[in-house]
């Protein structure tokens, strides 16, 4: 188990923080998304800290997510903040793009957010993720360091909406950051053959539509809403039973720090 770190030791109370030592979720703070058979629960026999912490079990074979939600946060974290968790994750972790924790707009995963996850079942991974129903989906990511497994372990993050930027930190090293992009517009589809059409195919083709400038990554999520925790594998899901566990969970103005 590591040494126990608190908000507090700066002078001043985080923003928001969550040790699960009450034993069970607090409906009052938190509430769940799930899809699929993955499930999080409170439990005590994995702990960074205490006597409890969270788990997300993600059963073999399985395409779905589940996450714990807070959406009550004040504006003082709407547009920048910063993140701390304790993880634990075990050796299975699925191959692919996997999702551990995000923030931004709500109805994960039809939304916008900021994201960390992870590259291929090992590597830090950090990205814009544009996803709500209303606008073209895209991505930018950027690729970090390998993640400890079967350890706890200390992960830090900064969230910007103004630029958009994310930065990580494990057990206080640099670990993965995204700054400094644009979203490149994605190539409109092909029109599909119609079987049933009488048009002339030998005809000139229509001309291509006008390209898209690139939109600078600013203010792309439009405020952080949704702080969400757990995790979502978008790959082929998992070829073992996968847990990963998250215990005292801050959320604040200022870096919170560590202690090894």
């Amino acid at each position: 188990m590591l040494a126990f770190s608190v908000a507090s030791l700066r002078g001043q109370p985080p923003v928001f923080s969550e040790d699960f030592e009450s034993g069970s979720l607090n409906q009052a703070v938190w509430k769940t998304t799930e899809l699929g058979n993955a499930t999080v629960t409170v439990q005590q026999t994995q702990v960074a800290h205490g006597k409890s912490a969270l788990q997300v079990h993600y059963p073999k074979g399985e395409k779905s997510f589940a996450f714990v939600v807070a959406s009550h946060l004040p504006d003082s974290v709407r547009n920048h903040f910063f993140g701390r968790a304790y993880l634990y994750i075990s050796s299975t972790m699925p191959a692919g793009h996997d999702v551990l924790l995000n923030a931004g707009t709500p109805g994960y995963p039809i939304s916008n957010f900021l994201e960390i996850g992870a590259s291929g079942g090992k590597n830090v991974m950090v990205s814009y993720q544009q996803n709500a129903a209303n606008i073209s989906r895209n991505e930018t990511i950027a690729r970090g360091v390998p993640y400890p497994v079967g350890r706890w372990f200390c992960l830090e993050w900064e969230f910007q909406d103004h630029p958009d930027r994310v930065t990580t930190w494990i057990d206080g090293e640099p670990a993965g950051e995204l700054k400094d992009f644009v979203v490149k517009p994605r190539a409109p589809r092909a029109p599909k053959a119609d079987s049933n059409s009488k048009t002339d195919t030998t005809a000139a083709p229509a001309p291509a539509a006008a390209p898209q400038a690139d939109v600078a990554g600013t203010d792309l999520v439009k405020g952080f809403s949704d702080f969400s925790f757990g995790f979502h594998a978008w790959g082929a899901g998992a070829k073992e039973d996968f847990d990963i566990y998250y215990d005292d969970i801050v959320i604040d103005t200022k870096r919170i720090g560590f202690a090894k």
